[in-house]
């Protein structure tokens, strides 16, 4: 975690917060350390799970004298990034802690490690060099499902074909991205021979970039028009976006009407009713909020079985 905007919050206090919500809610034990850099936030998660009972979960490298001492009581086979073969020729070299490779020559420690040792160096000595990996957004979106049985009302293959173009939506505002393009399909059941088959899929380009589950679902409805045919048994059908623009780069068409910022304040009121009471709670019209594509119902002889044969609950730690 990113922590270096919290300039009027005690870090100690809020870390404590933290580890004992997990602990209340999910049961999972939690070490935390605080430092300047990644490498010596390992540092002071190691010193944590080596005095879990002194430290309460929690240490903070904080200050230069803490990351001293700190540096100097760990071995340098567990320094993050050094291996098992590294760490002999370190000690053959006299390094043993991780102290030791500080006093080293920057140009010793190059031509042992090469440039992953300077960056290793600097992280130690409290110079930030790696960054926090943040998840980069997907180039595309589907939602695809097989039926638990074969569809033969237009009706019904309408509104599972809209409700994959709403969770779509959803996922595109959750990686504040809009898409451009929208392809729908349908296909009958291929392992079937005794039963027609017929497959098709067509896509749209948008005028206008969007995430708006109003906008993606009108285009889904239109393509699923396009595409369907009377006379089959529908087992599968989807929903693919994809070509993605960031939602504060969208460049918008001089001739066509752009609706996307009136449906955003809507947008984001369901997505947060949604994700505090529950999914599927707050949906459009044409959502029936069935389970269509799930799991199918387990018979009362099979969930009897299950009441009676549930096991006890066990603890693991892992280490």
């Amino acid at each position: 975690m990113e922590l270096s905007g919290f300039k009027y919050i005690n870090l100690h206090d809020y870390c404590l917060e933290i580890r004992n919500e997990i602990q209340e809610k999910a049961k999972i034990p939690v070490s935390i350390g605080v430092a300047p850099t990644k490498t010596l936030c390992k540092v002071a998660n190691r010193i944590v799970k080596e005095y879990p009972d002194r430290f309460k979960g929690l240490y903070m490298l904080d200050t230069p004298p803490k990351i001293e001492k700190a540096l100097k009581w760990l071995n340098i086979e567990d320094v993050w990034g050094i291996g098992r073969r590294l760490a002999v020729k370190m000690k053959d070299s006299g390094v043993h802690k991780a102290w030791d490779l500080l006093q080293k020559p920057e140009m010793w420690v190059r031509k042992v490690m090469g440039i992953h040792g300077i960056r290793m160096i600097n992280e130690l000595k409290g110079i930030r060099q790696l960054e926090l990996d943040t998840p980069s957004p997907k180039k595309s979106i589907a939602v695809t499902r097989s039926f638990m049985e074969m569809l033969t009302k237009k009706e019904e293959v309408r509104e599972r074909v809209e409700t994959f173009g709403m969770y779509c939506s959803e996922r595109l505002r959750k990686q504040n991205t809009c898409c451009k393009m929208v392809t729908v399909f349908v296909q009958t059941n291929r392992f079937r021979s005794d039963l027609p088959e017929y497959k098709n899929a067509v896509t749209q380009i948008l005028p206008n970039p969007t995430n708006s589950s109003i906008i993606i679902g009108r285009v889904v409805n239109e393509l699923f028009e396009a595409i369907y045919k009377e006379g089959f048994h529908y087992k599968k059908a989807g929903v693919l976006v994809n070509d993605f623009v960031p939602e504060n780069e969208r460049l918008i068409s001089l001739f066509e009407e752009d609706t996307q910022n009136q449906h955003l304040p809507v947008m984001k009121a369901m997505d947060a009713m949604n994700k505090k009471f529950g999914k599927d709670k707050v949906r459009l019209g044409s959502m029936s909020g069935e389970n269509t594509f799930g799991r199918a119902k387990l018979s009362p002889e099979y969930e009897a079985f299950l009441k009676n044969n549930i096991l006890p609950e066990a603890n693991f730690r892992f280490h």
